[in-house]
């Protein structure tokens, strides 16, 4: 009966005063009516535990009362005592068939009220708590394929990627009943030092702060003693006792008030502080099933595929320093385009993913060259047409090399189309403007400085400001209308920046 809210309602002042006493006393927020629509109204926005109902009212009956909040799912599941002077089989049968939970004649015993008041209210509950076990598990599955749809292995972050588990805990906008008011998040990095950070609701916004970093496993593993999850609520002991409180001195966060509910799977412990409800060892397990489905994906998938990533990024390394040894150009030439274009794909606005496979694909430009003779292209002299021909067909060489794998569809429009021209004088297709993808444009760019700083068979290598110069006005062998205006604008913002690029990696 403790903390219960029971909704009397009756005509009588009396009766109300007498039942209200009786359930007051008893440790119950009590609520009252002598008007049925009024009591209708109250149950449907207040949603008590319990319901007590006079049958014989003026306007609506108990009836009626209970009739409508038996038909809707917001107040079906709130138990109906309905007490009356009638004492007649029939009048029970009704009041049974509109849906009460349990039927008494006046005069009522005190205790058997309360008795079957207590066993009403633990049913309830019961039902409640198998009610929110349902949406916890569809809330589950629901996050889990929410992540399965967002999960990108290259870039997993802890705090972007447990926005859906925050939420879940914090409610409300989520099935959960048991709303946290504030969750601690502690990630362990690779370095082996642990992170935190708390979340907590305001309104309608999730507010997260980090409160520490960098720390020891001595900070944070003393917390769970060993053991996977800790559960702690006002009325009994923690299941698993938090030892010491050297974490939260740490975090400068005070030991947790009362309904706690955490869980720690490897490198990934989450804290649900101040739940609104006593927390039990089903809030633990759900905890548990949430914290890790987050410890697979970012520490056994995402690790997973991180070194496949690393392992595939090695491979077209390998590949592009081959097809410039192949050339006269160096090793470092692919390193600074790759660098180049990178730093003009930030500067164009676009996303870092989208900026870091620019920079792999950009050291492919030259992948074609491979099928060129090396004689051809190291010839001192200048080259005959026939030569030029077959030294221009490495764009379509490289093309044909990279293939038509999705992985390597943006490295393949860079072989393909670093040598097209914005005004359509370039080649192998002569495309031109929006033709020519973004991420071609930006390689040619990038080729066009670093070949321009460099020393090649027909030329001294130019100074910063002098390549600068030649791009931006052009010269006898270069057009400024070779550039997309927009890569050529992004340049000039940045220039200085690839000044710095070619110095660091100078040959």
């Amino acid at each position: 009966m403790q903390n219960s809210r029971v909704l009397i309602v009756d005509d009588e002042p009396e009766i109300l005063q007498a039942l209200g006493d009786l359930y007051t006393a008893h440790g119950a927020e009590v609520l009252t009516s002598d008007d049925s629509r009024r009591a209708l109204d109250m149950a449907r926005h207040e949603l008590p535990d319990l319901v007590l109902l006079d049958v014989m009212m003026p306007g609506l009956t108990g009836y009626d009362i209970c009739r409508e909040l038996k038909q809707h799912d917001a107040t079906r599941r709130i138990p109906v005592i309905m007490v009356t002077g009638l004492g007649d089989l029939d009048h029970k049968i009704q009041g049974l068939d509109v849906g009460a939970d349990d039927f008494l004649t006046k005069p009522v015993n005190s205790s058997e009220l309360m008795t079957r008041s207590r066993a009403l209210l633990r049913v309830k509950e019961l039902g409640d708590e198998l009610e929110g076990a349902y949406r916890s598990m569809a809330d589950i599955a629901s996050y889990t394929n929410a992540l399965l749809r967002r999960f990108d292995p290259r870039g997993f972050d802890p705090q972007q990627s447990l926005g859906g588990l925050m939420e879940f805990l914090l409610g409300p906008g989520t099935n959960t009943t048991n709303r946290a008011e504030r969750v601690i998040l502690l990630s362990k990095g690779q370095d082996g030092a642990w992170e935190a950070w708390r979340y907590q609701r305001s309104e309608q916004i999730i507010l997260n702060q980090q409160l520490g970093s960098s720390l020891p496993d001595e900070a944070v593993e003393p917390m769970f003693q060993g053991q996977a999850s800790i559960f702690c609520n006002r009325d009994d002991e923690c299941h698993r006792r938090v030892a010491g409180a050297g974490l939260w001195e740490r975090l400068n966060e005070p030991p947790p008030r009362d309904n706690m509910v955490a869980y720690q799977s490897g490198s990934v412990a989450v804290l649900a502080i101040d739940c609104n409800k006593a927390v039990s060892d089903y809030e633990a397990q759900v905890l548990s099933a949430m914290v890790a489905t987050i410890h697979v994906f970012m520490k056994t998938i995402s690790g997973q595929m991180r070194e496949v990533e690393r392992a595939f990024f090695y491979t077209i390394e390998s590949l592009a320093r081959a097809a410039e040894s192949h050339d006269e150009d160096t090793a470092n030439h692919i390193v600074r385009v790759k660098r180049y274009a990178e730093a003009l794909g930030r500067a164009l606005g676009r996303e870092e993913t989208w900026v870091t496979e620019l920079g792999y694909a950009a050291q492919m430009h030259d992948v074609g060259k491979l099928h060129v003779h090396p004689d051809v292209l190291r010839k001192p002299g200048p080259l005959t047409q026939g030569e030029w021909e077959e030294v221009k067909k490495h764009t379509l060489y490289g093309a044909r090399i990279l293939g038509d794998h999705p992985r390597l569809a943006m490295a393949r429009e860079v072989a393909l189309n670093h040598h097209e021209h914005w005004d359509g004088s370039g080649y192998p297709q002569g495309l031109a403007g929006e033709e020519i993808p973004l991420s071609g444009r930006i390689s040619m760019m990038a080729d066009v400085y670093d070949a321009l700083r460099s020393t090649r068979h027909y030329k001294l290598p130019y100074s910063h400001e002098e390549s600068v110069k030649v791009i931006r006005e052009g010269d006898h062998r270069l057009r400024p209308h070779w550039f997309d205006p927009r890569v050529l604008e992004a340049f000039l913002d940045i220039h200085v920046e690839f000044a710095k690029i070619y110095r660091e990696s100078k040959d």
